[in-house]
Order: C-alpha cells, then sequence, then structure tokens
C-alpha cells in the first residue's frame, strides 16, 4: 500500500524531507504547503533540488486536506497548534520535527485540543528528530544492556554552522549580547521540546523525577562575524552550552546537554564532539557515538528529517493520539540509498 504524503514547508528540513519522500518505495508525494508567498505556485520539485514533479507548492491547507494524505509530514520552524488540529481532525496523521516530543510544553489546553483532534480524525501524532529524536532513541536501545542505570547522558556537540536557518538561531538568543538577562529564559523557550525528551526518557525508564532542571552558558564572538545567512556582532552570542537534568533527590538521572557553536571565532572556544554522544553510567558503563564518518559530511537538515520520514509507516499504523518513541515498533532506515 502506497501512503499518500503532504509535505509542509520546504525549508532546510523539508528539502531533504521531500527528497526522501520521492525516493521511497511506499510513499507518493500529493502536496506541499508552503510558508512564504513567493514559493507558492513553484514546482515542488524546484524548490528542494529536483526535477519537476508536476507538484506546485501552495498556501492553500483546504486544498492539501482534500487530497486525504495519510500523513503530513510537518515541518515548520515552530509549531501552529491550529494548523495541527485541522491536519488531525481530517483524518490525517502527523510526524513533525517542529519542536514537539509529547506536547506538553504547549500548555495543558493546547494540549488537550490536540488529543480531542486526533481522537476525532483517528489520526495520530508523533514528534521527532535528530535531537530531540532519534539520539533519546538510541539511549533508550542502548539501556537494554544494563543491569543498573544511575545515569543517562545525551550529548549534542556540534559546529552549527552549516544549519543555515537564522530564524533558528535567533529564536535561541544567538546574536544578542552575551549579557543581555534575557537571553537565558529565550533560549529555554525556544527549545522546549529538550524538556519533553527527557520527560519521555523518564517516562520510558520509568523513573519518577522530583524536577527538570535547564542551565546555560553562553561564548561570545570575539570579532564580527557574517555567516552568510546572519550576522554576529563582536562581543555576542556566537556559542551556547546548555542542559537539562531530569534530578532525583537532587542528583541527575537524565542529563540532556547540547553544545552549539556558529564559526569559529568565539570565546571560549569550546571543543566539539561534531556528533552525539550517549553515555550511560551503571552496570556496565556504556558510551555510543552517533556521528558523520567523513568530515564535511555533516548535514543537519538531512539528519533532522529522516527520523521523521522514515517514522510515517508506523506512525500511520498507530493508535489514534500523540505517541513517543518508546510505543512505537523500531524503526529503521528501510530506503537509505537515493534519499539524498
Amino acid at each position: 500500500m502506497t501512503l499518500r504524503i503532504v509535505q509542509w514547508n520546504t525549508g532546510v528540513v523539508g528539502k531533504p524531507a521531500v527528497r526522501a519522500i520521492v525516493a521511497h518505495p511506499l510513499m507518493e508525494l500529493v502536496g506541499c504547503y508552503c510558508h512564504s508567498k513567493d514559493k507558492a505556485g513553484r514546482d515542488v520539485g524546484e524548490l528542494c533540488g529536483l526535477p519537476p514533479l508536476g507538484i506546485s507548492a501552495t498556501r492553500d491547507i483546504d486544498a492539501l486536506l482534500a487530497l486525504a494524505p495519510d500523513c503530513v509530514c510537518y515541518m515548520p520552524l515552530l509549531p501552529d497548534v491550529d494548523h495541527m488540529v485541522r491536519i488531525l481532525e481530517a483524518g490525517s496523521n502527523i510526524v513533525t520535527t517542529a519542536h514537539f516530543i509529547t506536547g506538553s510544553q504547549l500548555g495543558e489546553q493546547n494540549l488537550a485540543r490536540l488529543e480531542a483532534a486526533a481522537a476525532r480524525g483517528s489520526a495520530s501524532l508523533y514528534g521527532t528528530g535528530i535531537n530531540p529524536g532519534i539520539i533519546q532513541i538510541i539511549a533508550l536501545v542502548a539501556s537494554s544492556g544494563c543491569a543498573r542505570i544511575d545515569r543517562i547522558s545525551v550529548l549534542e556537540s556540534v559546529d552549527a554552522t552549516a544549519y543555515g536557518s537564522a530564524g533558528t538561531w535567533e529564536a535561541i538568543g544567538f546574536g544578542l549580547r552575551v549579557d543581555d538577562p534575557g537571553a537565558p529564559a529565550l533560549a529555554e523557550r525556544a527549545m522546549p521540546s529538550f524538556k519533553e525528551a527527557v520527560a519521555m526518557m523518564a517516562t520510558a525508564l520509568k523513573i519518577p523525577v522530583d524536577e527538570i532542571r535547564y542551565d546555560v552558558e553562553y561564548a561570545a564572538a570575539t570579532e564580527d562575524v557574517d555567516l552568510g545567512y546572519m550576522k554576529i556582532g563582536r562581543g555576542c552570542i556566537s556559542g551556547l552550552r546548555c542542559c537539562w537534568s531530569a534530578r532525583v533527590k537532587g542528583r541527575a538521572v537524565i542529563e540532556l546537554r547540547v553544545a552549539w557553536k556558529l564559526g569559529n571565532r568565539l570565546e571560549p572556544d569550546w571543543p566539539v564532539e561534531e556528533g552525539w554522544v550517549v553515555q550511560i553510567d551503571g552496570s556496565p558503563s556504556l558510551r555510543c557515538v552517533y556521528q558523520p564518518l567523513r568530515f564535511g559530511e555533516f548535514d543537519p537538515g538531512l539528519m533532522t528529517a529522516m527520523p521523521a520520514v522514515h517514522a510515517i509507516p508506523a506512525v500511520c499504523a498507530a493508535p489514534p493520539g500523540i505517541v513517543t518513541a518508546d510505543r512505537l515498533p523500531m524503526i529503521i532506515g528501510a530506503c537509505a540509498a537515493g534519499t539524498n
């Protein structure tokens, strides 16, 4: 059975998602939503580096839902609950990379709206990506080798300069003065799914946590930096390290840590792993590294998109409602060849 897919947005993550959907033997791209007016009416293939596909990007949501897609691959910069409710009520499943794992950080009212819409449309909603997303799955799978788990640490440590989305970085606070008093809260608000990912792991591991704490520190650009897609002034935020930690009796039992830098003129210039590292302290203690094999192969948009695309068949088969990774069967790269 071929699954009918609508792609939502063709940005840094949406473009590789389109290429993957077109190449997938079990999927058919039937429509595409575009956020910007200048993309409306243009062929989706041309927008995404492919030959013409005969499908025009549109801002007409009703027309897209009238196509009766099995799933919407929902990849805007930020989630729009009104849009998601319309999609679910129409009976289309959603896989998304838009700051969504459990939906808890959207607020009780919005979460209730999504759950009710999923029930009415008999549809499922699943959030993923690289982080949050597949790296938490790797951590949970790795935990099966342990007789005792004292702490799980998940680290994303990358030079993220290649992720050319100024909106993403500005929302987090990059480009602000390092001493801007509003920067720490801005970063926490802009990344709600990271807290949701920690809570999801705690639920899956049956750890009753007391609190989830957030900490952050910054590195400043040592000179004016032009990244092509945005500029960062001297003395402004060009690097960030933050951590969400689930705590039991004051002790961190699950940590989700991030270390990002844009450009190479910053202080302190923290070393980065150029990938994702899972470390489990317990019996036995384990370390897993997930990273591109060769320098220069890091494509953050592609690595964010693929866990969502590969999850589509499992999400379409899942019971209605919000689903998390621990409730889905194993997701594998069924069409890894030819999707880039």
